[in-house]
């Protein structure tokens, strides 16, 4: 969900759950019932996948905002798969998450990924948050509130547990001030996470790192920056001032001094949803290249399947995409709960987003070389793919962070260690 501090000692225990050890599981769906109801929400996904390409054919250039197709997903109840059992909610586990991600990116990959914001909030806070705060976020959610968590400050970037964001305490409440950029989905978002560090003289960083839950402010907040991006143009992505922005201390996500270690325990909701994000456009790019090469010739070859260069590319294409799908599957299925060592569990949460999002990248290019000249020309749906799976290796853990954690965790060597470098 966030950047690890590398600077600051990690504890090697599980960190417990705060919702309620008892829930009332009544509401929760029987077995029967869930497999119906994920059947629906997959043939949803694909139908409305479709929907999203024809909308971003007319509206990528321009980067208008995906609201129209953020309505849609709540109309189907994707929005909302995360409310919690107990809640009459699907629950939806992390690896249906990324599931639902790839459909949805193989039509757009802006709607995609502000839609992973919101499935990374909801998902990871489902089984850490206080009761209190539990029930109000997804009681909010299951009525058709969408989440932005916009976390990357002005000097700080993607190091999101030191954020140069700061939350003074005010009577009953705090005043948080600060410069935040990237807030993906903010013009669609009835709600946000918002994250500062307190500026209490007891708690130094990362441990001073605050998050609230608000529903969207009216006053203290203002953009600063509208987005424009050569990638994923279409997610809102601002630029917010927070200016003497007042919340109440029940809107405390985490307990003072904790919030890091639970943003480490649930890293991987993060690595893999963005991952999956970016498979689901490398899928979308093979299918295209495939569709477009069957059948088709030119002035010197007949058919151009025949060729053994478009033969070995869609063979090394689908060969990645194996690879790829089995990787995040694996993980997301194996790897989805911290166990005693957090560095190490953060590490193995950084090879399927490392993997894929570099992966990806070779299996579009690949993909527009089969297609040819005519990915070049205004509005082809591989061109929006090609510039929008250029973002992957840039999100948390970058490249180089994530090589440092996995290659650190493999030689025995803490990533917490200082001096990091000799």
């Amino acid at each position: 969900m966030t950047a690890v501090d590398t600077a600051t000692p990690a504890p090697t225990t599980p960190l417990a759950p705060t919702a309620p050890t008892t829930p009332d599981t009544s509401a929760a769906l029987t077995a029967p019932e869930r497999a119906a109801a994920w059947q629906r929400l997959c043939d949803s996904a694909h139908e409305l996948a479709e929907r999203f390409a024809e909308r971003a054919g007319e509206n990528y250039e321009s980067g208008a905002f995906v609201a129209r197709n953020l309505r849609d997903l709540t109309d189907a109840g994707i929005t909302a798969v995360n409310v919690p059992r107990e809640m009459g909610g699907f629950e939806a586990t992390l690896e249906e998450n990324t599931r639902l991600l790839r459909i949805i990116a193989g039509g757009c990959g802006s709607t995609a990924f502000t839609l992973a914001i919101h499935a990374v909030l909801t998902g990871s806070l489902r089984s850490d948050l206080g009761a209190a705060v539990r029930e109000r976020m997804f009681t909010a959610v299951r009525d058709g509130a969408f989440l932005a968590g916009p976390f990357t400050d002005e000097g700080s970037g993607g190091n999101w547990v030191r954020p140069s964001t700061v939350a003074r305490r005010d009577g009953d409440g705090f005043v948080l001030d600060g410069l935040k950029h990237f807030a993906t989905g903010y013009d669609a978002a009835t709600h946000l996470v918002l994250t500062a560090g307190l500026d209490d003289a007891h708690l130094e960083p990362p441990f001073n790192l605050a998050a609230f839950f608000v529903e969207k402010p009216r006053q203290g907040i203002a953009v600063t920056a509208p987005w424009r991006g050569f990638a994923l143009p279409m997610t809102g992505s601002h630029s917010l001032a927070l200016t003497g922005l007042r919340v109440a201390a029940e809107d405390s996500v985490f307990p003072d001094g904790l919030t890091p270690l639970f943003v480490m325990a649930r890293q991987q909701w993060g690595h893999y949803c963005f991952a999956a994000v970016f498979l689901g456009l490398a899928e979308r790019a093979y299918a295209l290249a495939v569709e477009r090469t069957r059948g088709r010739s030119t002035t010197a070859v007949g058919d151009l399947a025949r060729l053994p260069g478009i033969q070995f590319a869609v063979a090394r294409m689908r060969s990645s995409l194996a690879t790829m799908d089995a990787l995040l599957t694996e993980y997301a299925t194996r790897h989805a709960d911290p166990g005693d060592d957090l560095p190490a569990f953060v590490a193995d949460t950084c090879i399927p987003k490392y993997f894929i999002t570099n992966e990806a990248e070779h299996v579009v290019a690949t993909a527009f070389e089969v297609i040819g000249g005519s990915g070049i020309r205004d509005g082809s749906r591989i061109g929006q793919i090609w510039r929008d799976v250029k973002a992957g290796p840039l999100l948390p853990f970058t490249n180089d962070l994530a090589r440092e954690h996995i290659g650190k965790a493999t030689l025995g060597i803490s990533p917490v260690e200082t001096p990091r470098w000799l």
